[in-house]
């Protein structure tokens, strides 16, 4: 039970830092009329009919720093 409270408290102090930021390109080769046909086995794809998947991951720190000191300046 603690072991998994530590978890929970964990990952929401550690998403409350970080972004992740999903790119793929099938959308846009699927759409492409140029990458119909498929290369052969012994082919490489046109550059440009490429499929690819990217998962940019960064943690946060850019934003402003938070204070603790308790002063309340309203």
């Amino acid at each position: 039970m603690r072991i998994a409270l530590i978890a929970i408290v964990a990952t929401a102090l550690l998403s409350a830092c970080g972004s992740v930021e999903y790119k793929d390109t099938n959308a846009a080769v699927d759409a492409n009329p140029q990458c119909v046909s498929e290369a052969g086995p012994d082919e490489l794809p046109d550059p440009w009919c490429k499929r690819e998947t990217s998962a940019n991951w960064t943690i946060g720190g850019e934003g402003e720093p938070v204070d603790f000191s308790g002063d309340k300046d309203d």
